[in-house]
């Protein structure tokens, strides 16, 4: 009788209260080119293995950056200029959007999104008081199987100026908070955890690594340096489990993922 009971209630609910735990990948791509490409290897571009990435893993959501749109470096690539993310769209089967941070060799350089469910999109400009390149953050509203609205951002900070990283930081934080459903967002930070940028977060914005106790490189470039994460909302979500992909080389960063769990809603939407 109890396993009748259970069976009926899984096959009622199951699905609809598992789709509130997801996953989330962060990416910093290298503009879609290997690094150092192998000497029995002869293409340079690494959008194969990113494309067999994202497959085999499947996270809900993912941000990439330093992503190409129609720009001549990606000629160099592809035999031709081409959209980066409309490209990861037809091969992957995900929705996405790019959010152009700059103009940049006749075409765009910024934030790509991938997300199975995509509700709407926006690009926030952010500010470079003390110079360098223009920076943004790539914002899409999306929605899980069990209905639920979040918001997720993807954004690279600067990596020239101190101030800079600082005041997008908080523009960032800003922004999430004023939105009127939980958020959570990925990237490409450029900053260490001893930074006292990353001792100005908020105490409710959780860095997933941090809270799995997981200290592992996620820039291939510099031992031990981890500047790539994954923040979220500790007041809506928990970390279920956080990994960096130290086995996938074809950027010099390592892809950084988490599965996170709603576990509550902000109060504008409760009944």
């Amino acid at each position: 009788m109890k396993k009748s009971l259970f069976l009926f209630l899984w096959i009622l609910c199951g699905p609809f209260c598992l789709a509130q735990e997801f996953k989330v990948m962060t990416y910093n791509i290298y503009h879609g080119e290997k690094p150092v490409p192998s000497s029995t290897d002869t293409t340079k571009s690494n959008f194969p293995e990113l494309i067999n990435l994202i497959i085999q893993k499947q996270p809900e959501v993912i941000a990439l950056q330093e992503v190409d749109s129609m720009t001549t470096r990606s000629s160099l690539l592809f035999g031709e200029p081409v959209d980066m993310m409309t490209k990861l769209m037809r091969e992957t089967g995900y929705r996405t959007y790019f959010g152009g941070a700059m103009v940049f060799d006749g075409g765009a350089y910024g934030e790509g999104l991938l997300m199975k469910k995509r509700l709407e999109n926006k690009t926030q400009k952010l500010s470079n008081p003390a110079g360098g390149e223009p920076r943004a953050v790539a914002w899409a509203k999306i929605e899980l199987k069990s209905e639920d609205e979040l918001y997720f951002g993807g954004t690279h900070l600067c990596h020239e100026f101190e101030e800079n990283r600082l005041a997008q930081l908080k523009e960032i934080i800003a922004y999430a908070d004023s939105l009127d459903r939980p958020a959570f967002w990925a990237g490409d930070l450029n900053f260490d955890p001893e930074s006292p940028i990353y001792d100005s977060i908020p105490e409710y914005w959780k860095d997933a690594g941090a809270v799995a106790g997981n200290t592992q490189a996620t820039y291939v470039g510099e031992e031990g340096k981890r500047i790539d994460y994954i923040f979220y909302d500790s007041r809506y979500f928990e970390l279920v489990s956080y990994e960096v992909l130290q086995d996938v080389d074809f950027s010099d960063h390592y892809p950084v993922m988490a599965t996170l769990r709603l576990v509550n809603r902000k109060p504008q939407e409760e009944k």
